[in-house]
């Protein structure tokens, strides 16, 4: 994600993404059993704290009345070493909206580390959140050059090894978690997921990568760095996310649901208010470039302005959507997780 602070400023679609699993991170917050001398509560993929601000006062607000007032609470916020950790404790420390206003015995930390693998030690978490994080992989799988998505290649080859290293991910976030968890432990997440007859995310995600092929063909960058940019991002379907229960690869853990919703769309619900389509273009341009505009430039050549690219394709972006004003379509998977008794 952009770091400064820029992430935090342009993630009102994530914002708008993870409301429909805050309902159970609620219930499941009230199933912790007020047995422990401290309660762990962990963040996984935390970026720079803006959209965990919300979740974490529900999770904390919830569970006070079952732990009474002096129990400690832990918030773990788990990021790659690379997050722009200094934007979250600023949060934390001076915005009217962060969870420590107001909520005594809370104690934040931040770990740099993948959620891929186990960051916390065994059985210290009660409750696990992440949200907009799962649908990033651990890595590219393979070269892309037909698109900014492996997912939306053009060769099956591609298609499969995206599969293959999603469904590797996830077997070993969930591995990690198995661990980490404290018996009865509770675990909500939500991420990307996958329509029935498509994935979703089709209109944003090609107008992004055709605006990165705008700005090669008028040489900001070469064709060569083109054909290495790959977001290592997609979204999967209810059978993924079930498959590691299913056949054994994961023990401790119990699948409790699993849900595939449409996502909203911030930006078009206020275009429709405004019929301003310049702010249209902008907040989605601006919301694509915090999200997904460091892991295309990292794929430029040494030595080349990234800024200045971002910037060219940030316009062309806007300026692409400005052109053809559109409702996005994606989904939302929502699953919902506890470590067995």
């Amino acid at each position: 994600m952009q770091g400064g602070g820029f992430y935090n400023r342009n993630s009102g679609l994530q914002a708008a993404n993870l409301g429909s699993a805050l309902p159970l991170l609620v219930a499941a917050a009230g199933n912790i059993a007020p047995d422990a001398p401290m309660i762990g509560i962990a963040d996984y993929g935390a970026s720079q704290g803006r959209n965990s601000m919300a979740p974490m006062a529900a999770a904390i607000d919830a569970l006070r009345p079952r732990i009474g007032p002096d129990c400690p609470i832990m918030i773990s916020h788990v990021d790659l070493p690379s997050n722009d950790f200094a934007s979250l404790f600023t949060l934390l420390d001076e915005d009217p909206a962060s969870y420590l206003a107001g909520r005594a015995e809370v104690y934040p930390v931040a770990i740099g580390r993948s959620h891929y693998g186990q960051v916390l030690p065994s059985g210290s978490v009660d409750l696990g959140w992440s949200s907009n994080a799962l649908h990033w992989m651990s890595r590219n799988p393979c070269a892309v050059p037909d698109h900014g998505w492996g997912v939306f290649s053009a060769d099956a080859a591609v298609r499969d090894a995206v599969d293959a290293q999603l469904d590797a991910d996830w077997t070993n976030f969930l591995i990690a978690r198995s661990h980490e968890m404290r018996r009865g432990g509770q675990l909500i997440c939500q991420f990307m997921g996958r329509g029935e007859d498509t994935h979703g995310f089709e209109w944003m995600a090609g107008a992004f990568w055709q605006s990165w092929v705008d700005v090669a063909n008028a040489g900001f960058v070469t064709h060569a760095e083109l054909g290495r940019i790959s977001a290592p991002s997609a979204g999967r379907s209810v059978a993924q996310i079930e498959a590691p229960f299913r056949d054994g690869r994961v023990s401790g853990l119990k699948l409790v649901d699993v849900a595939v919703v449409p996502t909203p769309d911030p930006y078009w619900d206020a275009y429709q208010l405004s019929g301003d389509v310049v702010q249209l273009g902008q907040m989605w341009a601006n919301m694509m470039r915090a999200a997904n505009g460091p892991s295309f430039a990292a794929a430029l050549d040494d030595g080349r302005d990234r800024s200045l690219v971002l910037d060219a394709v940030t316009a062309r972006l806007a300026e692409r959507i400005m052109a053809d004003p559109q409702q996005n379509r994606s989904y939302n998977i929502i699953v919902a997780i506890t470590a067995a008794d």
